[in-house]
């Protein structure tokens, strides 16, 4: 008998082929469907160098031993579209600073393969990427995550979580970047007995969705953006005042068998209470070598006002500003007489200083937190830390309050830097009461130029001279300028301020004359020559005296623009040009007298005179305001194309024979 033995083994190993190869088809497969995923998006995006498909970010709030905590989880992927984009685009950024601390970050990239898909590396690499100030308690640093071994359509993969050390300063999420973004979503998980809070600014031109649900005790709020376009920057505003952001903040809680709510930030006097913290044990004792510097100081003073005068300019002379902090001791100033000692400190020591020294000579001063202009907020609608970035003394003088700000060394007493004005401020008087006052803008007629240029022709060239007189927040400027800036900066930044006519437009020489007392005034002289700037036609000399076109290049021409312009401040100009007439010529033409402006933001008027020896152009501007909105964009460009007109129109001479 014959037996018959099945191929078993056989058919086990064309089996395993077939598997193998259904396996390996799966795959590719697979692949090729996650490359379809991106080469779509790439299609949509074909104008871009590269775009962001997901930027994700996760605040998870818990309870630990009997307190909140708070960590961020945050991921973004992002799309290599061109070649362009391998060396401009293969970096990732991320914030961390004292408060947010990194625990974790990782990358990876997913590279085109020959088969249609992706191979996954771990290429990834991190490293400071830089820092960022103009947060008094603490300074932001970045971590950048690079890429190396990128080709075009390559995905990268960034992951990092945030450790949150204060609750009170939660993380700020930001919706654009520099980049498109297909899909955002900022999501925050909190046990149910959290009143969690949402500043949300500059949502206007994006569509956000908002989802709520409760799951497990804890509620989920998940805002979702799709289709972002990337952030465009602009140099004249700062970015919050633009950027749609949203800030979460923590009203109150109720721990399980509590009675009662912990408040937190519900309010400006949850806020105050939560400043306070930090001032209230300041300068209790007085260094008596204060004393002895206060008491000299103040002797012949008959006023409080030349008191505080005088307090304020040895605080600007005799304390060195410094901006150095990390965590909690961002918040807290230092004692006054380790301040003194150190002959140096940030803006919470200077205040801590000029406090001390006032209460020593009698004075009613405080301590008052404050946002520069940097930050949009009011402590209404903002009521945490991110609302304020800079200290300063508030000393009540009579019925008035007078800010006493030592970080600034050039600003007069009574006077207030121009990036505080019409910014609140929050005054600690004691345990319990407080002040929010709005530090006053100063008006057109404290801030003057009035620039003289006095010229002649010479065949077709012009020659002659500029004398400038500033006052108030210009001529700080320019002492600013010649205090802080090296030479070859310094010597650009004036010559700016002298710059007129044309690129042929040569400054032989200036001279600069600052006050360093009193008003601090400043002063330019010039002299100047631009060849080849007047027309002759025949008997005809064509010159136009508009050297300086103030306002002229001023045109919002970005269509696409949705947010307004900041001025540092409000302003007064007069120029008066004066042109000699030539020997044996006479005036024939003049331009008639022009004036515009747009109501509550700026005006012009301009009108010129002549007699026999000369012809003077005046020219009287106002800056009126301290911003110019959006919506007066469109009229204002009519008001600077008609100012432009006025601007080409010249001044005619012709020879008497």
């Amino acid at each position: 008998m014959t037996k018959l033995i099945k191929p078993v083994p056989r058919l086990n190993k064309l089996l395993l082929v077939v598997a193998a190869m259904l396996m390996t088809g799966a795959a590719d497969a697979q692949k090729t469907a996650e490359r379809e995923k991106y080469d779509s998006i790439a299609a949509k995006y074909k104008n871009e160098r590269a775009v962001y498909t997901t930027c994700t970010e996760r605040l998870v709030i818990t309870q630990e031993d009997g307190e909140l905590k708070a960590n961020k989880y945050a991921s973004m992927e992002k799309l290599m579209i061109s070649d362009l984009s391998l060396p401009a685009d293969n970096k990732d950024y991320f914030w961390t600073d004292d408060f947010n601390q990194v625990v974790d970050a990782s990358g990876e990239s997913m590279n085109p393969d020959k088969n249609g898909g992706y191979k996954r590396e771990n290429n990834c690499g991190f490293g400071e990427g830089g820092q960022i100030t103009g947060y008094f308690y603490d300074d932001i640093r970045f971590i950048e995550a690079y890429y190396t071994r990128l080709a075009k359509n390559s995905v990268t993969r960034t992951k990092y979580t945030l450790e949150n050390e204060d609750i009170t300063l939660l993380p700020m999420f930001e919706f654009q970047s520099y980049l498109p973004i297909v899909n955002t979503v900022f999501e925050v998980e909190a046990p149910a007995y959290v009143n969690i809070k949402f500043a949300i600014k500059n949502d206007d031109h994006i569509k956000m969705k908002l989802i709520e649900e409760e799951r497990d005790g804890k509620i989920i709020h998940k805002f979702i953006v799709n289709d972002l376009p990337a952030f465009k920057n602009y140099n004249d505003i700062p970015q919050l005042y633009y950027r749609p952001h949203i800030i979460p903040y923590i009203a109150s809680f109720r721990f399980t068998g509590s009675k009662k709510d912990s408040v937190i930030l519900k309010n400006p006097d949850a806020l105050y209470k939560y400043e306070y913290a930090h001032v209230k044990d300041m300068n209790i004792k007085q260094d008596t070598s204060l004393k002895r510097i206060v008491k000299e100081l103040t002797k012949n003073d008959k006023t409080d006002r030349e008191k505080a005068a005088h307090i304020y300019n040895w605080v600007q002379k005799n304390i060195h500003y410094i901006g150095f902090e990390k965590g909690q001791q961002g918040f807290i100033p230092r004692p006054a007489d380790t301040v003194y000692k150190r002959k140096y400190g940030d803006c919470k020591d200077m205040a801590s200083m000029s406090m001390a020294m006032c209460r020593e000579a009698g004075l009613k001063a405080y301590f008052a937190v404050i946002g520069t202009t940097d930050i949009p907020y009011t402590f209404e609608e903002m009521p945490n830390a991110w609302c304020t970035n800079h200290m300063i003394c508030a000393v009540k003088l009579d019925d008035d309050w007078v800010f006493l700000d030592g970080t600034d060394n050039i600003q007069p007493f009574g006077e207030n830097r121009y990036d505080i004005q019409g910014k609140e401020a929050l005054i600690a008087i004691d345990a319990n009461n407080y002040k929010i006052v709005k530090i006053p803008v100063a008006p057109a007629d404290k801030s003057v130029v009035t620039d003289s240029t006095f010229m002649h022709l010479s065949y077709t060239h012009l020659e002659g001279n500029v004398k400038q007189y500033n006052t108030g927040y210009p001529a700080w400027y320019i002492a600013r300028v010649m205090n802080y800036l090296k030479e070859k900066d310094r010597d650009k930044a004036i010559r700016g301020l002298l710059l007129r006519g044309s690129d042929k437009y040569k400054l032989a020489k200036y001279d600069v004359n600052a006050d360093e007392t009193g008003n601090k005034n400043a002063v330019l002289t010039a002299d100047f020559r631009i060849e080849d700037y007047a027309q002759k036609v025949g008997k005809e000399y064509y010159v136009n005296m508009n050297l300086d076109r103030k306002f002229g290049d001023q045109r919002m021409n970005d269509s696409e623009r949705k947010v307004g312009y900041l001025y540092p401040n409000k302003e007064k100009t007069k120029e008066i040009v004066v042109l000699d007439i030539p020997e044996g010529y006479k005036v024939t033409h003049l331009p008639a007298e022009a004036h515009g402006g747009l109501d509550g933001v700026w005006n012009y008027k301009i009108s010129y005179k002549a007699d026999k020896k000369k012809i003077v152009l005046t020219k009287e501007y106002e800056l009126q305001s301290l911003s110019l909105s959006e919506k007066q964009f469109a009229q204002n460009n009519k008001v600077i194309d008609d100012l432009n007109h006025v601007y080409k129109e010249s001044v005619v001479l012709t020879a008497n024979k």
